[in-house]
């Protein structure tokens, strides 16, 4: 705290450690009880200094937001996944072209709204998931002391549809035979998207798998892509998971690569989200192709469908592990989300 009289002004402040004024008041000299007053106040604000304080505006925060995060210790359950940070930080970029301009206490309620119906027609979902996390940076901001209130709190999201693709038993094994024939980078898509049905996992999750998870006489043990503190789950061989994995580790990568990524590149490393996308959109025309010669129905497909087909089988065929193979805590997401059957079967009451 600093505080100066003056031959005719009075003033008292709190210089952080990187030099800048958290705040200054200042007075006539001569005016006792306002002096009284400033005193007072500034005694009250500086318990409320944080030291820290992200500068840059908006922009700013949303760097030391990001830089805080990556710091956290890996066990603190306010730390986000990787997977959830990488696709955080593609998100920020639009929030930066938007508001990065303005202070942090610019934005308004308002303005949230604005950017919720800039992307009303092309991608509401994906402004929806753009402001909460808009709303859970600037949460940080109060945290750090920039601002009271969060204006995003509660805003009236944009109403989406529901997505509710089911992938057939048919598109699937046709992309494996496609797969097949195409050989090199598009057998082993293929064979990624056969796993994750029969193992029901997410995307992140088959693209990270490794050597090292394959258990030789049990199955596979799969780490959840989106926390480090749950435990795994062991998805045991059957016949069809254990061929499936033994002709992804037989195809050959280009000369000494690495085989450590079980559905690595041809180069033996992890596929970036940009790589993946571009082999499986290769794999997905020849299906439509093949498809249209055959005269059958093929809708492309990701990687992201196989999860909720596999749940979606798993539930038809009245297995009781679903939950624990999804290592989801709540069962309410796999009946809003994964599950996407087609026909409920149900026997009578009497």
């Amino acid at each position: 705290m600093y505080e100066r009289y003056g031959k005719r002004k009075y003033s008292i402040g709190f210089k952080m450690a990187n030099g800048r004024w958290a705040f200054r008041f200042d007075c006539s000299v001569e005016d006792v009880a306002q002096i009284r007053k400033l005193r007072r106040d500034a005694i009250e604000a500086s318990a409320r200094v944080v030291e820290d304080r992200p500068e840059g505006g908006f922009a700013g925060l949303i760097t030391a937001w990001f830089e805080w995060q990556e710091a956290l210790p890996s066990g603190d359950t306010r730390k986000r996944a990787a997977s959830t940070i990488a696709e955080n930080k593609r998100e920020a970029q639009n929030l930066k072209k938007a508001w990065g301009h303005f202070e942090v206490g610019e934005i308004t309620r308002t303005m949230g709204y604005e950017y919720l119906d800039a992307c009303l027609k092309s991608r509401p979902a994906k402004g929806n998931k753009e402001i909460a996390l808009a709303r859970l940076i600037l949460e940080y901001g109060i945290r750090k002391g920039l601002i009271e209130v969060n204006p995003l709190d509660q805003l009236s999201k944009n109403k989406t549809a529901k997505v509710d693709r089911y992938v057939t038993h048919e598109e699937l094994e046709l992309a494996v035979e496609v797969g097949r024939r195409c050989g090199g980078a598009r057998h082993i898509v293929a064979l990624a998207l056969r796993t994750a049905w029969l193992c029901v996992r997410r995307s992140v999750e088959v693209r990270a798998l490794t050597r090292d998870a394959i258990v030789k006489d049990t199955g596979i043990l799969w780490q959840d892509g989106k926390s480090k503190t749950k435990p795994p789950v062991m998805i045991e061989w059957s016949p069809e998971l254990k061929a499936t994995i033994d002709e992804a580790l037989a195809i050959k990568r280009f000369g000494v690569a690495g085989t450590m990524f079980v559905f690595g590149n041809m180069r033996g490393q992890r596929y970036t989200k940009g790589g993946w996308k571009a082999m499986l959109d290769d794999l997905m025309r020849e299906c439509e192709k093949t498809a249209a010669e055959r005269k059958m129905a093929f809708q492309k497909f990701s990687l992201q469908d196989c999860r909720p087909k596999g749940v979606s089988d798993k539930l038809e065929r009245g297995d009781k592990d679903t939950q624990d193979a999804t290592l989801h805590t709540d069962k309410k997401m796999i009946d809003t989300v994964y599950d996407r059957r087609r026909l409920r079967k149900a026997t009578p009451a009497g």
